[in-house]
């Protein structure tokens, strides 16, 4: 779909009924195509990018430089295939983004360790965490050739990209990510918005091991007022469709999150007991995809990630407090809350 003069939408499959494709978009110039975001790296992928780039006179040898939003596999999952294809492009990523994802590669082969025991820290026992490590075994599909892939240049936020024509301003959104990266088309007035904001559901804004003593929540309703003060035209989401007033929806998902602050901080305050861990909470929270028990382990460990960035800013707040003590599994952190909100 062209979005305007030589931009174009490319839908790339991804393996996820409730999000089944990634948006990516090409920009055409004379040296070639500049994508912002491409895909997870399936065959699937590869073939519906390969497709699409022929669908505008293209293939995958005329990309020249590819921009990830963020390094969510479905994001980021291409750049091995893109560089394979295409060995001269250039890889680009806001610097924050690129600092964020060293500092967790550095630790690459403990991080599963490390987030299974904050599992534990936040209320879930290890035998359930060991019966989801080999539910997802078993449920994993083959053929993603996903790697972390260096990237050969690297933005600051407020550095414009400029590329045949097309300025591209390099907008900092942490909350999805730490160094998540929107970017702004000038002549056009148009936001790429990659997972920073999506036009129906709300971004998972989680707080995980690695994040400890930040408030990515805060960062993520900081980032969406930022959004929203800029003179946009359209909101160019990397999945399901095309935003037309994206300061409206900016403000819908800020309104999103009063209410779950609430939900969350009620959540806490009925947990019988000498305090409701993250678990407890996410278990009585009202999930759009379900019951929180029913979930795989990679989406209970991205709810308890939810709300322990919703539980932080109630304590950042103020209207919550958080203890620690001894588990049957070790240390295990307690909110308990200590007003309501007038």
């Amino acid at each position: 779909m062209e979005i305007v003069p030589g931009l174009h939408q490319i839908k790339t499959p991804m393996p996820r009924p409730e999000l089944p494709y990634v948006m990516a978009y090409a920009f055409r110039g004379g040296d070639g195509v500049t994508l912002f975001d491409s895909g997870f790296g399936t065959p699937e992928g590869t073939a519906a990018l390969t497709e699409g780039l022929a669908s505008i006179g293209h293939s995958p040898r005329d990309i020249r430089r590819l921009v990830i939003s963020h390094s969510h596999p479905d994001h980021y999952g291409m750049a091995a295939w893109v560089k394979e294809q295409a060995p001269d492009s250039e890889l680009v990523m806001l610097d924050r983004e690129w600092a964020w994802l060293e500092g967790r590669e550095a630790g690459a082969g403990d991080w599963m360790a490390r987030s299974d025991e904050w599992l534990t820290r936040h209320g879930m026992s290890l035998a359930e965490i060991e019966a989801g490590h080999r539910a997802e075994e078993a449920r994993r599909p083959g053929g993603n050739s996903f790697q972390n892939v260096p990237p050969d240049r690297l933005l600051e936020d407020g550095e414009v990209l400029a590329v045949d024509g097309w300025e591209l301003e390099a907008v900092w959104t942490p909350g999805h990510t730490p160094g998540h990266l929107c970017m702004f088309e000038r002549r056009h007035r148009l936001m790429l918005t990659g997972d920073h904001v999506l036009p129906h559901i709300s971004p998972n804004v989680s707080l995980h091991s690695d994040q400890e003593g930040t408030s990515p929540l805060a960062d993520f309703r900081r980032s969406l007022e930022r959004v929203a003060a800029y003179d946009s035209a359209l909101g160019l989401p990397a999945h399901e469709f095309t935003i037309a007033d994206l300061p409206r929806r900016c403000r819908q998902l800020l309104h999103h999150h009063d209410d779950r602050l609430d939900e969350i901080a009620r959540a806490a305050g009925e947990h019988a007991g000498p305090g409701a861990t993250a678990r407890d909470v996410a278990e009585r929270v009202q999930w759009n995809t379900g019951r929180f028990a029913d979930f795989p382990l990679m989406m209970q460990r991205s709810a308890i990630g939810e709300t322990l960035s919703h539980l932080q800013l109630l304590a950042d707040e103020e209207r919550i407090v958080r203890s620690e003590d001894d588990g049957a599994s070790g240390p295990l952190v307690r909110w308990v809350q200590v007003r309501a909100r007038r």
